[in-house]
């Protein structure tokens, strides 16, 4: 199995990086690995670093893919780990670099038959016919053949795609289309057809009718290959560039789920920009969330690690039924974001702060953790999870009356910007014994529970901002804003989390 891979030098990996891949151990997604993060940061250049160190051919890497901060040239180490012995040990490398003498061409340390690996590329389409005179195929079928490495989305033809194979013996084609049965809801039905002119297409049959692939949506085409390399991979990596292209949410989920069970016993990595494709489940089982970001002038790849606390906040987390959304699509969404986070204590802040925001015209969009954290407690097992994924811009709203919790977590991490509310909370409420009074006033609840209504930012029905807390509250909007805001080399003007604003 794959258990690390090393980039320096190719695109935007200034610094050498290392990724260190989930090893199966049995649990539902134990072998997956997910890469996260804002575009141009670096995911796709992982997936094509797989490629290119899996590659069957020579590789030439272009003079825009060496980065020249690292003297333009590159180097990328993989690292497996088997039970059993490689060469007589348990421990193999594999290393593809640039010569160096410097230039385009490349050179490799193993032979490339020692590498199970299956390497799926964005935009997966394949030419609806091909002249090939068998089906062809073999354990590499989707990767370059090229001497250099071809632009993202290149075609698989029918010497690439393993689909060509199965219809050589029904059994294996029945186990197929029930695995894709379970992604798409539907059994599809398909072959592969020879034409009058000598060429080979896969022919799909829908309501009797017959046609070639160029017919099928895109996401349908893309499964195509996703489910058949899934069902074909025997003990090889599976590397995927955004499985959840063009496909809808329900599918993407049923995809997922086929994915964790695969993962049981066997790897897989993908790059994503979809929340629905991030399993808080595999984390917990052992599998491998990572974020890939750019930093200064180097892509850094950022991996989640759980003590005891966060796992056990994890766990809680997935199965509250008062606060389901705290690792919910919208908290995910997070994870995909290049920097800049506000994490507030619940739904209702969220909701009153982007209404105060727009009262006050500070037109700065506030990405916001989610619809909160569930609770001020949860504050700092967010911060521990988002610090982790090198998230270095975060700010963190505490209600007025959680003081000594905001200084607690504050403590800890210094790195962060924090502001406490200038009431206790975001709006009125009511005295919590109000509903079982029984010493009624003129009809009317108590004096007493008038005097314990707590006082917060908007009136008890969050129409207005109460004017003793206006001015305050829109000075801290401010500079949480400021604290925010993208700024270049803003590292540089953070002392315990705060910008200097003379600095900009």
């Amino acid at each position: 199995m794959i258990s690390s891979i090393k980039i320096k030098g190719f695109r935007g990996f200034a610094e050498e990086q290392e990724l260190k891949l989930s090893i199966p151990n049995g649990k539902k997604g134990s072998g997956l690995t997910v890469i996260v993060g804002p575009n141009n940061g670096g995911k796709s250049t992982i997936i094509e670093a797989f490629k290119a160190v899996s590659s069957r051919s020579d590789i030439s890497f272009s003079e825009g893919q060496r980065n020249k901060v690292a003297g333009s040239k590159v180097e990328i180490t993989l690292q497996t780990c088997d039970k059993k012995k490689i060469d007589g040990n348990y421990f193999h490398t594999y290393i593809l670099k640039t010569h160096f003498a410097g230039g385009s061409e490349a050179e490799r340390t193993f032979r490339i038959d020692n590498l199970p690996i299956i390497v799926l590329p964005s935009r997966r389409f394949f030419n609806p016919y091909s002249n090939k005179a068998s089906y062809g195929g073999d354990e590499y079928r989707a990767l370059s053949k090229s001497i250099m490495l071809k632009p993202r989305g290149q075609p698989i033809d029918a010497e690439d795609n393993g689909l060509f194979d199965l219809v050589k013996n029904s059994e294996l084609k029945g186990r197929f289309d029930d695995l894709l049965e379970k992604v798409l809801g539907y059994r599809l039905k398909w072959t592969v057809d020879l034409c009058n002119s000598g060429d080979y297409y896969v022919k799909i049959c829908q309501q009797n009718v017959d046609h070639d692939s160029d017919g099928l949506g895109e996401g349908l085409v893309s499964l195509l290959f996703l489910v058949e390399a899934l069902y074909n991979s025997k003990n090889s990596l599976i590397v995927i560039d955004e499985p959840e292209l063009s496909l809808h949410p329900e599918l993407q989920g049923n995809l997922l789920e086929v994915i964790l069970e695969h993962t049981k016993d066997k790897q897989v990595l993908y790059g994503t920009h979809s929340p629905e494709m991030v399993s808080i489940e595999s984390v917990l089982n052992g599998g491998t969330l990572c974020r890939v970001a750019k930093q200064g002038n180097t892509s850094k790849i950022h991996k989640l690690d759980l003590d005891d606390g966060t796992k056990k906040f994890l766990e809680n987390s997935i199965e509250n039924i008062n606060f389901p959304h705290v690792f919910g699509y919208d908290a995910r969404s997070c994870f995909f974001l290049g920097d800049g986070v506000l994490i507030v204590e619940g739904q209702e802040d969220v909701v009153l702060l982007k209404k105060a925001l727009r009262l006050f015209d500070i037109k700065s969009k506030i990405n916001f953790f989610g619809f909160g954290a569930g609770g001020a407690e949860n504050i700092k097992n967010i911060l521990a999870i988002l610090s982790s994924l090198g998230f270095e811009r975060i700010c963190c709203l505490y209600d007025g009356n959680k003081k000594d919790e905001k200084e607690n977590v504050e403590e800890k991490f210094q790195q962060y910007y924090f502001e406490l509310l200038n009431a206790d909370d975001i709006r009125d409420k009511k005295c919590e014994l109000r509903g079982k009074c029984n010493i009624l006033k003129d009809g009317n609840y108590c004096e007493d529970c008038q005097n314990r209504i707590t006082p917060g930012i908007f009136d008890i029905h969050r129409k207005e901002i109460n004017k003793d807390y206006r001015d305050g509250f829109e000075e801290i909007l401010k500079r949480i804003q400021v604290n925010l805001s993208y700024k270049p080399n803003i590292s540089e003007a953070v002392t315990r989390g705060k910008v200097d604003d003379n600095k900009f």
